[in-house]
């Protein structure tokens, strides 16, 4: 036996994607299946927007709030930036080699960072805050 999508040519009848509330219409199924597609790729698109305005106002933010230059734990070079976001929120990132730790004070945050060595943590795969 062939492809599926060979039977399903030859029967259309029996593809599951033709029927459309118990009654077999395939225009029906292949207009319903266009409009998902095209209102996925609107949200596709619109989140697409969305994701870029929030990556934006996080780098402005950080830049705004950076506090300290320091010596990183993990690769010891001073790439290590502290971000002061609020009164209880600092934020922890290494320039370098992307470990990163928060807290609520620079010294919990400074904390978090050491601790998370040897964890894989990469700021840079996804922001830490």
């Amino acid at each position: 036996m062939g492809e599926w999508s060979e039977y399903f040519e030859d029967f259309p009848e029996e593809d599951p994607a033709n029927w459309v509330n118990g009654i077999f219409n395939p225009e029906l199924a292949a207009r319903n299946r266009s409009l998902d597609h095209k209102q996925t790729e609107a949200k596709k698109s619109a989140n697409s927007e969305l994701n870029a305005m929030i990556v934006k106002a996080k780098s402005e933010t950080k830049a705004r709030s950076l506090l300290i230059t320091e010596d990183c734990p993990q690769c010891g070079l001073q790439e290590l930036n502290t971000y002061k976001i609020s009164d209880r929120f600092y934020l922890c990132e290494c320039q370098d080699c992307g470990i990163y730790g928060k807290g609520t004070s620079h010294q919990i945050a400074l904390k978090n960072t050491a601790a998370a060595i040897g964890e894989s943590k990469d700021w840079r795969d996804g922001s830490a805050y």
